[in-house]
């Protein structure tokens, strides 16, 4: 009689560490993010940029994962608005040419894969690093003209802090870096994730 009991205790208090090894190793994210950019060695960045990434992770072991996502990116204008009475306010865009060639646009994809690790503060608290390669597309025009272009292969740069609950859902900051050439982005992203 007091065996199943003790078996029955045991398998009870084992049930928490069985269902965290068997935690699902498939997460998909999203996150939106700002900063800024330069242009060969302009001494303009311009109004900054703001960008969305979305993702797919595969966790390998609870420490290293693998990652593939796409990134889609803009340039951020500066708005100015003035209150013209009580209830009313007058907005107009102020769009400063940048990178010392007139530009007043700036448009950026990147394919991304990378390789994650991440190191346990406490038990849903972490820091994270992520290192791969993205494949770069990038457009600059000005007044509609086409200034520059490219596309190619660079580097993938991310760390930052998240935490995870027993829901699956998690939050993250972190600071990405996107070189591609001549344009090099880099700025604070926030995100959100789910593990399924």
């Amino acid at each position: 009689m007091l065996k199943p009991v003790l078996y029955s205790l045991i398998l009870l208090a084992s049930a928490p560490v069985l269902a965290e090894s068997q935690m699902s190793p498939h997460s998909i994210g999203v996150a939106m993010g700002g900063g800024s950019a330069k242009f060969k060695d302009s001494k303009e960045d311009g109004n900054g940029v703001g960008h969305l990434y979305l993702y797919y992770h595969y966790s390998l072991t609870e420490q290293f994962g693998v990652e593939a996502g796409i990134v889609g990116g803009t340039e951020s204008s500066n708005w100015d608005c003035k209150k013209i009475d009580r209830d009313n306010f007058e907005c107009s865009n102020d769009r400063k040419p940048v990178f010392g060639i007139g530009a007043d646009d700036l448009e950026y994809s990147n394919l991304v894969i990378a390789g994650t690790a991440k190191f346990p503060l406490s038990e849903r608290n972490s820091i994270y690093g992520k290192l791969g390669l993205q494949y770069f597309d990038y457009e600059i025009s000005g007044d509609k003209t086409k200034l520059a272009d490219d596309s190619g292969v660079g580097l993938y740069l991310e760390a930052g802090w998240q935490y995870r609950w027993d829901s699956g859902w998690g939050m993250n900051v972190g600071l990405k870096h996107l070189p591609m050439d001549d344009l090099k982005v880099g700025g604070l992203d926030v995100g959100v994730s789910y593990r399924f």
